[in-house]
């Protein structure tokens, strides 16, 4: 009998008591869920033999040869993890070159192909069912019983259970057709290490492990690729079942430094199933409540970091909403976020650091634009500056209140607070205001201190002798708000000379303001100095902070961060593949905005050969830190075993990169690269507001390519990005040249040139260029070089003192 004709049954009889008839089951909230999901166990009654059982998810297949497993106990009556203990395999042939290679960074082979003992299993698909067909119950008269089994691991699976759960709900209450996979495997040789296969994922498929190395946690990644099954479907970068339209937040710091935040958030639904959604925040917040529009209190689930210090700390983490249905596609809805932390520390003499500057407000990622309304309660004594324009100021009873309106869509929104001095002029149309504090952070200030000597030596009148007595010293503290006017100069002097390489300024104001550190950081319309910046160069040199080569280092951060208001804020970059068009350029119009100073081509040239000796240092194991993998694995260089990977490869072989595109398409004969800054230009009206990846990039540049540069005689320049981009490897040349007069003051240059140390596929436009007398440089011309090598002749007025390949214009060891 079905329940409706229950339910008419009991009318027809004109029962109205039912209070002894079954209930139907209530449904479980999401909280209960989740808290479930917290707190499985393996059910003793779901313990079963397994033997020469294997399974298969996309390329990854494991093999359970023998052991016992436990299923964990049903959640809304679904199977959702189980335990294996005995002996497996996991194996899994990467789908490409770039992962090969990554994966023998870590395992020292480019297949996984390794034993394991244990598996902590959790999956949202057919998982349970697979292996529940190929296991069988234990005989009584086998030898091995699983005696004890659930009561030994489960202790395991309690503490694994609460970094999954969030994943699995959102698969039990939203679209499973996208299912999860994970298998955490203790291995023979390779230690603890994990699989993915979520395919909810841009790239669903991931093999990686946690390392400590130096004090810190690394995920390393040893492989990420996308699924066959993503692939077929076009799977998006931008895969969240919501994207914000527009931020209205209202922040309050208390005099405590303590941030009271709301956010009101509009969003558009991208899924008519799902209801979970997971944002960034900092893990110094702490989220008190999430309502809709209607008012109603929202279910949250916020991860908190760990007691552990050698986890992960501050920095983006997480919380999640589970929203009381899905909402329809494409139809627009808001949150309201209360949020209470302390991402604002007082570093001493009253500098305050501004921290979790990407995650100081709930969000879905900071590569999608959105509009930004901001406004900000704090005490008076303190300025504020913001992304946007301030549209509202006021003070009242020791408390200033801003209001800040963003110019357009935003990728991310960010302020800066302090006891500031402030300067403000303009760059033709755009208005830029400069902010420093009268004093320097205080680690900073006793470096300083220490940096003065207690003693001086005093000369002995008459006798010419030299007493070392102690002599009264008076230290002058550090003073950034001194500099102000020299770093307002040098932020407009970039901003002209950018305006003529990449187009107008893409905003109409921009603000810069110290920061405590050694670091910077460009948001749309705001930068962030560090105090280093707003102190002489004989302040930095006495701390042991300056000098060479961080001297130019020192110089070319201010341009750096002004260039990403067009490079990483005006265009962005698609994933984090892509990043490197924003760190890359940003770096590169840096180099050329030191060409612009006295002596500025050979300091240029002294620090890209900087660059290349940091990218040749050795690493403990012995290899070269550009080969810890190419530009596009991104985040993923940084790792245990290549700890400053992103920031060698992404910032400085990035600029090699780009640098060399440049000479390659400079006219050797008139020495005009103007087909390069067109280029440039063009790719940045382009994707004005976009963010583009590197194959959009290729494909731009392929048509400002010369025929030189045809090497593939395609029309494209895939073979320079797979060279310096996709690949690894700084070749190694050796030149062979010969002079020979034709005639009078006529003469040909004929040579070869041998590639070593890069792969067979490698292949280059060598620069060669003659030298006349100590200091004439002429450039002859391009060579194109593969493994085969190059050949040339040359034709030249007067007899050059020597030819020579030229390694200030390509990234390589010549010898």
């Amino acid at each position: 009998m079905t329940l409706a004709c229950f339910w008419a049954v009991l009318l027809l009889c004109g029962r109205t008591d039912l209070a002894q008839q079954p209930q139907a089951s209530k449904t479980p909230t999401p909280r209960e869920l989740f808290d479930q999901l917290n707190n499985l166990s393996i059910d003793p009654a779901q313990i079963y033999v397994l033997r020469d059982a294997q399974i298969s998810r996309d390329r990854v297949k494991i093999y359970f040869n023998q052991g016992f497993i436990g299923f964990l106990s049903k959640v809304g009556g679904k199977t959702t993890g189980a335990f294996f203990s005995g002996e497996g395999e996991v194996l899994l042939i990467p789908p490409n070159i770039i992962e090969k290679e990554s994966m023998a960074q870590f395992t020292q082979s480019p297949v996984l192909e390794e034993n394991f003992t244990f598996a902590y299993l959790r999956f949202t698909d057919a998982t349970a069912k697979e292996l529940l067909d190929l296991a069988r119950l234990p005989d009584p008269q086998d030898l091995e019983q699983p005696t004890g089994f659930a009561e030994h691991w489960n202790p395991v699976v309690h503490r694994l259970n609460p970094d999954f759960s969030v994943r699995v709900l959102e698969d039990l209450l939203g679209d499973r057709e996208r299912p999860y996979f994970h298998a955490q495997v203790q291995g023979v040789t390779l230690g603890v290490f994990s699989v993915d296969v979520d395919e909810r994922a841009p790239e669903a498929v991931s093999v990686g492990a946690s390392r400590i190395s130096h004090a810190t946690l690394f995920p390393d990644i040893w492989c990420s690729f996308p699924s066959r099954r993503s692939e077929a479907r076009g799977a998006s970068w931008e895969a969240e079942p919501a994207r914000v339209r527009s931020y209205k937040i209202d922040t309050r710091i208390n005099a405590d430094n303590t941030v009271e935040g709301h956010a009101e958030l509009q969003l558009e639904s991208r899924s008519s199933v799902d209801r979970i959604l997971v944002f960034q925040l900092s893990s110094r917040l702490r989220v008190s409540g999430v309502r809709d529009e209607l008012g109603r209190k929202l279910e949250i689930f916020q991860w908190l970091p760990p007691d552990d210090p050698a986890r992960l700390e501050g920095g983006n983490n997480w919380f999640a909403v589970a929203l009381p249905a899905p909402y329809r596609l494409g139809s627009r809805f808001r949150l309201n976020v209360t949020y209470q932390g302390k991402v604002i520390t007082d570093v001493g003499n009253g500098v305050l650091y501004v921290g979790s500057r990407s995650s100081w407000y709930p969000n879905l990622g900071t590569t999608p634009r959105a509009p930004y309304d901001l406004t900000f309660r704090y005490p008076d004594r303190l300025t504020l500056v913001a992304t946007g324009k301030r549209v509202e100021e006021s003070s009242s009873q020791g408390w200033k209140h801003s209001r800040w309106i963003s110019d357009g869509a935003f990728p991310i929104a960010g302020f800066n607070l302090g006891a500031y001095d402030s300067r403000q002029l303009r760059a033709g149309k755009i208005a830029i205001e400069v902010y420093a504090t009268p004093e320097a952070e205080a680690s900073l200030e006793r470096r300083h201190v220490a940096a003065q000597s207690p003693v001086d030596p005093l000369l002995l009148p008459r006798t010419g002798r030299v007493s070392i007595a102690p002599v009264e010293k008076q230290v002058i503290p550090l003073d950034p708000s001194a500099l102000l006017d020299r770093v307002a100069e040098s932020a407009s002097n970039a901003i002209k000379y950018f305006e003529t390489l990449f187009g107008p300024f893409p905003y109409t104001r921009l603000a810069v303001a110290q920061i405590p550190g050694s670091f910077g950081q460009g948001w749309p319309e705001l930068v962030y100095l560090p105090t280093l910046s707003f102190l002489p160069m004989s302040e930095r040199v006495e701390m042991g902070l300056g000098g060479k080569p961080g001297e130019l280092g020192e110089q070319v951060l201010v341009a750096h961060e002004i260039a990403h208001q067009w490079w990483g804020n005006e265009v962005g970059w698609k994933t984090e593949h892509d990043q490197w068009l924003s760190e890359g350029f940003a770096s590169y119009a840096a180099l050329l905005y030191l060409t612009q100073e006295k002596d500025g081509g050979r300091k240029a040239h002294e620090l890209l050969r900087s660059y290349k000796h940091d990218l040749m240092a050795k690493t403990p194991e012995g290899r070269s830190i550009e080969s810890g993998g190419p530009i596009w694995l991104g985040r993923r260089l940084s790792n245990s075993m290549n700890p400053d990977g992103y920031n060698n490869i992404v910032y400085k072989k990035s600029c090699w990169v780009i640098h060399m595109l440049h000479v390659l398409m400079t006219d050797p004969k008139t020495g005009s690269d103007e087909r390069f800054f067109k280029m440039l230009r063009e790719f940045v009206a382009a994707y004005q507001g976009a963010n583009p990846s590197t194959e959009d990039f290729i494909r731009h540049a392929g048509k400002y390519m010369t025929p030189a540069m045809d090497l593939d005689h395609n029309h494209r320049l895939d073979w320079f990005f797979a060279d310096w981009v996709y690949g690894t490897g700084i070749p190694e040349y050796k030149l062979h040249a010969i002079t020979r007069r034709l005639r009078a003051d006529r003469y040909t240059t004929t040579g070869a040139i041998e590639q070593t140390a890069v792969g067979v596929d490698f292949e280059m436009l060598v620069p060669v260029v003659a030298i006349y007398g100590r200091e004439k440089r002429v450039t002859l011309g391009l060579v194109a070089v593969t493994s085969a090598g190059g050949h040339f002749k040359f034709s030249t007025t007067g007899k050059p003192t020597r030819v020579v390949i030229d390694d200030e214009n390509v990234l390589a060891i010549v010898r």
